[in-house]
Order: C-alpha cells, then sequence, then structure tokens
C-alpha cells in the first residue's frame, strides 16, 4: 500500500492461533481508515501454523497492512523489539493476542498523542471471564495480576505514579521516543513458563525519566480475555512470584550498601503486609486473600534476592576476568 501508516500494533504471540485470530478480527473491525496502521504478527517460534493463520487472515482481508515477522528468540521483549525494528509507523502500539481493542481504541490512542510532550499512551484492560464464574477470592486488586488495568480518570490523564503506568498489553510509543531511550530489556518480561512482569513498566519509567508525559486514556480500551488456567491460585503464585523476581532485578546493585539497604527495606516491607495480614484475619475480612497474597510476593524477594547474588557471585567465580 503506497504512503507511510500513522501506527504500527505489534502482537507478540506464541502458539495462540485462536486468541490471534480474535485479535485480529477486532482490529479489522476497528472504526479507523485501514489505510492509516499496519498491523505486525511477531511469531515467538511458534510451532502450531500461526504462520499459516496471519498470512491466510492477510488474504481474506486485503485493505488492511498486515505483515509477518519470526523472531526465534522465545521470549516476549524479543517479539516485542523485533515488531519495533520491523515498524513504520511514527507511533508504535503493543497488543496482547488476548486482547481485544474495542472499536474506538486506535482513534483514541492516536488523539492521545496530539499534545507533543505525550511519549506514551495507555488505556483500561477490562478483564473478560468469557462467561466463566470468577472465584470469590478473585474480586480486588488481585485482578491485577490477571493484567487488569483500570484507572479512576473519566478524562485524558497524565500519570508518574509506576503503580498507575498502564501495561504491556494496551501500551503505545512515539517511536522517535524508543530511538532515544532503547528497546525492551529482554531480562524483564514473560520466557518461557519464567513469568517476569516489568518490562512494560521498566520501558515506561524510563520514557517518563527522560521527561516525557505518560498519559491515561479512558477511550482507549481493549478487552482482555482470562484463560480458565488463570483462574487458580497456582497461577496467582506464579505471576506473584515473578514480580517478586521483576523486583529484584530491577534494583539489582553490586555496591554492598545497597544490597544491604534493599535487603532491610524487602525486611520492613514484608513485615508491614503480615501486619496487615494479620488485622485482615482477626476482622475476617472477605478478601483477606489479598492481604496474604501481598505479604507473600514481598517475601518472596528475600530469597529470590539471595539466589540472584549467588548466581552472580558463582558467575564471577567461573569467569574471571
Amino acid at each position: 500500500m503506497p504512503g507511510q501508516p500513522q501506527a504500527s500494533i505489534i502482537i507478540p504471540t506464541i502458539n495462540r492461533v485462536a486468541c490471534l485470530t480474535g485479535c485480529l478480527e477486532a482490529l479489522a473491525a476497528l472504526n479507523t481508515s485501514p489505510a492509516t496502521f499496519e498491523i505486525i504478527v511477531v511469531d515467538n517460534n511458534s510451532s502450531d501454523n500461526t504462520r499459516d493463520v496471519a498470512f491466510s487472515f492477510a488474504q481474506a482481508h486485503p485493505s488492511l497492512r498486515l505483515r509477518y515477522v519470526h523472531e526465534a528468540r522465545q521470549g516476549v521483549s524479543y517479539a516485542r523489539n523485533s515488531g519495533i525494528a520491523a515498524a513504520c509507523g511514527p507511533i508504535v502500539c503493543f497488543l496482547d493476542d488476548d486482547a481485544r481493542p474495542l472499536s474506538e481504541w486506535l482513534t483514541a490512542v492516536t488523539r492521545g498523542f496530539l499534545d507533543p510532550a505525550v511519549g506514551c499512551v495507555g488505556g483500561p484492560a477490562i478483564l473478560d471471564y468469557q462467561g466463566r464464574e470468577r472465584p470469590p477470592w478473585l474480586r480486588a486488586d488481585l485482578q491485577g495480576l490477571l493484567s487488569g488495568y483500570a484507572l479512576p480518570y473519566v478524562e485524558p490523564t497524565g500519570v508518574s505514579e509506576v503503580s498507575e503506568f498502564p501495561f504491556g498489553c494496551n501500551m503505545a510509543f512515539r517511536r522517535k521516543i524508543i530511538d532515544e531511550v532503547g528497546v525492551f530489556r529482554a531480562d524483564l518480561d514473560r520466557l518461557g513458563h519464567q513469568l517476569l512482569a516489568a518490562g512494560d513498566t521498566e520501558m515506561i519509567a524510563r520514557v517518563h525519566r527522560a521527561g516525557w508525559k505518560v498519559l491515561y486514556v479512558p477511550e482507549a480500551q481493549v478487552r482482555h480475555l482470562v484463560a480458565p488456567e488463570r483462574l487458580k491460585k497456582e497461577y496467582i503464585y506464579q505471576v506473584g512470584l515473578g514480580l517478586a523476581r521483576s523486583h529484584v532485578l530491577l534494583t539489582a546493585d553490586p555496591r554492598s550498601h545497597i544490597i544491604a539497604r534493599w535487603f532491610a527495606s524487602d525486611s520492613w516491607y514484608a513485615a508491614r503486609m503480615l501486619y496487615r495480614l494479620l488485622v485482615a484475619l482477626l476482622r475476617r475480612k472477605e478478601l483477606w486473600f489479598d492481604d496474604y497474597m501481598r505479604f507473600w510476593m514481598v517475601s518472596q524477594r528475600i530469597p529470590c534476592r539471595v539466589r540472584h547474588l549467588w548466581e552472580n557471585s558463582f558467575h564471577k567465580l567461573s569467569h574471571p576476568s
């Protein structure tokens, strides 16, 4: 197609053709001219027929600019970075393959960048349990571990707290800013069965530190499908452990006084969360499991930090300079 697209939409995927097809169908139904955007499907070394599905969809929708990219290195950050390298648009959007953008999603995203000070735009990710009953313990903040995200703003609002930054299933950047601050860190996001979860947050934090505004746009909404296996506490524990490991990687520092400070901080924070948990149990709080998971995730930072130090020390002994 002639002309440069205004936006590039990158979808990392691996072995989930059903999810991918649903995402592509939602993009085909956008109330935005297909000439203004391109779709880049990044196949993260799938063993199913992801490639065939992508090409078949492109043939069935000739008005769409749809391209297929293969990334052999498994990991969502590798896939996102490959998508960035292939992208032609000045705005680079990221969706998960299980995200379903609403019809006005892209219009709302691109409108957010009309402010020249905005470097990153994100919107709500509303969990879709696909008709399944949500477990009684999964009612409040724990939905964030399933990538549920919504802020209490009804108008586009700038955010500066890490806790309010958008999630990777629904975020967008100016391409020139990615060139300025760098691409996603490959060690900070999901890699196979290792559920790390900080690549998006770390990237947005870099953009914010560089002086760009991070904008929450309520109209830039996606539905985020929740698979049935994710409605189990075992999965919540896996995500929680991944967050603990991610925190350790984000705060890693070889200086002994910084290491000691982080151990002290983790211990103090875990003690505070334990107190909150005990209060919740004594008051017979209905959603006490939220408080328990906060305590558990923070307390897991301590053994994760010990393991990280041990592995680094072993590596230095094995590979002396």
